[in-house]
Parts: structure tokens; C-alpha cells; sequence
């Protein structure tokens, strides 16, 4: 068996449409919707292992621009990590591996991923580490205000919102100075596959809200503004679901909450490498969850 080893293919259609046959039956993702949308870019870079013309396993990486404790940086998130069946156990992950590796090592400040227990093995082995997160609550107030007339549900098949979304996703400001990101394209992926449901347009300051509603409980993925309101700004959102507790699954620095409660993230797994360092307690944006 002769395995290709390729990268940076993306311009090669027969190339791209194995790796999307690929990540259609490792992962049942059909990049459709964000091919259709003038989404997939180049920051999303492929590092794949060929067999007879057909991908067979790939890791992806997609560098975002992040701010760490302040710092501008450029993280590298492994995405889309996994092999067909019948090639697995035979090194091919660990080759394709020190080829993004490689690569990473020169363009790259650090990486990250999510994942499970069940493929948390894999990545040990590679060298990285789990990292725990803590994210923020609060009680949920209780006020209505006269300007939670103006929020709405969004709804992306509406060309008019769409284009709501994608200006604010272009515009915005990361939502934290501790630990926040800025990729467009990559937050639109999470719109219009993950939060096509949950996402909520505060039209009197201009922003997106990112909530789901899980029991008593308000969970705010992401805020997504040109600049990112304080809290007492989003006061009436939130009230309007009546929940006993708000959950900002995102560093809250930006939005001056007094006296939160911290959680343990239990969501997924974060691994990181050795090169990421941030002192205390935190959380990946859950929005960058790809």
C-alpha cells in the first residue's frame, strides 16, 4: 500500500471533494452550506494521507487570531482529526502529525483542541496536555427594560439578517482581553451549522447574543459586537428568559461582572500544548468550538 502524504491541496478539485467524502464519513460533515456561503478559505489548511486518490486521514489546522492575558497571538486549532476505519492502528495520524507539527512549529504561537475521553489518549501521546476551564455565573436579573422591545430572534435563511450576522462577525471586537479570537469565517461556520437557532440581534447596541436555554439556565456562547457591551448594557436581554442563572461560556473581563461564580467546564476536553501559557482559571470562547 503506497500512501501520498499531501497538504496545501485545497486548489486540486478532485483532492478537495476526497477530503470532503472523507470528513463526510469520519465526522457526517457536509461542508456544503459553507461552500455555498463563499465560506471555506485558506486559513483552513489540510495535512492529509492519500491512498489510490482518496483521502484516507487528515488533521486540519485553522489559526486564529487570539488575544491571550493581552498578548496578540495566532493559535493553531486542530480540526477535523481522524481516519477511515480500515487505516487506522498503522502510524498514519502520527506521519500526518509531524507534518502539521512541523508547519505549526513556524507559523504558529500555540495549539489547541477539543475533543473527548475517548480520543484523549491519541493526543497525550502526540505531547499535548489537558487543560481544565472555568467559566463564569450569575443570577439571572430580573428587570425588564423598555429596550428588550428591540432584540429578535435571528434567522439566517432571511438574506437580511444574514447579512446581519456576517457584518457583525467581520466587525467585531474580541469579547475578552484574557482570552478572546477573532475569525471571521470560522464564526460564521459555528452560525450557520451550530447556532442557526440561537442566535438573538439586540438591534438598539448593535449586537449578536449567542444563547441557549438549558433548564433554569441561560448559556451565553458568545457576545458579538464592534465593542462589547457591559453587562448592565445586556441586563434586559437576559431578564427576558426569566432563567434562575446565566452561564458566559467565555472569559467575562470585558463585561464587568461583580462577584460571578466560577464552574468547571465539562463540555468537552481542551488540550493544549506546551507553548500556551495563561495564569489561573479560564475558558476557551465556546464559540471557536468548531
Amino acid at each position: 500500500m503506497k500512501i501520498e502524504y499531501r497538504s496545501d491541496y485545497f486548489d486540486d478539485p478532485d483532492a478537495k471533494a476526497s477530503f470532503e467524502r472523507y470528513a463526510k464519513a469520519v465526522f457526517g460533515l457536509d461542508f456544503t452550506k459553507w461552500k455555498d456561503r463563499g465560506l471555506w478559505d485558506d486559513q483552513y489548511k489540510p495535512f492529509s494521507a492519500f491512498v489510490d486518490g482518496e483521502c484516507v486521514a487528515s488533521i486540519c489546522v485553522y489559526p486564529s487570531e487570539m488575544r491571550v492575558g493581552g498578548k496578540r497571538m495566532l493559535g493553531a486549532q486542530l480540526l477535523t482529526v481522524g481516519t477511515l476505519p480500515e487505516y487506522r492502528q498503522l502510524g498514519i495520524q502520527r506521519a500526518i502529525w509531524e507534518m502539521a507539527h512541523a508547519w505549526i512549529l513556524r507559523e504558529c504561537d500555540f495549539v489547541f483542541l477539543f475533543t473527548d475521553e475517548s480520543a484523549a489518549g491519541f493526543y497525550e501521546r502526540l505531547g499535548l496536555k489537558r487543560q481544565p476551564e472555568f467559566y463564569e455565573t450569575v443570577a439571572c436579573p430580573k428587570v425588564h427594560r423598555q429596550t428588550d422591545q428591540s432584540l429578535r430572534k435571528l434567522n439566517l435563511d432571511i438574506d437580511a439578517d444574514y447579512a446581519i450576522v456576517e457584518r457583525l462577525a467581520n466587525e467585531r471586537e474580541m469579547v475578552s482581553d484574557r482570552l478572546g479570537f477573532y475569525t471571521p469565517k470560522l464564526l460564521m461556520f459555528m452560525f450557520v451549522y451550530l447556532y442557526q437557532s440561537q442566535i438573538y440581534y439586540v438591534e438598539h447596541i448593535d449586537t449578536l447574543i449567542v444563547a441557549e436555554e438549558e433548564g433554569d439556565r441561560l448559556r451565553i456562547h458568545d457576545i458579538v459586537a464592534a465593542r462589547t457591551p457591559r453587562l448592565s448594557a445586556i441586563e434586559g436581554f437576559l431578564a427576558h428568559f426569566n432563567k434562575n442563572e446565566v452561564e458566559f461560556l467565555f472569559c467575562t473581563d470585558r463585561l464587568g461582572i461583580d462577584q460571578p461564580v466560577k464552574k468547571r467546564a465539562e463540555d468537552s476536553l481542551l488540550f493544549v500544548n506546551n507553548d500556551f501559557e495563561l495564569d489561573g482559571e479560564f475558558v476557551f470562547p465556546f464559540s471557536i468550538r468548531a
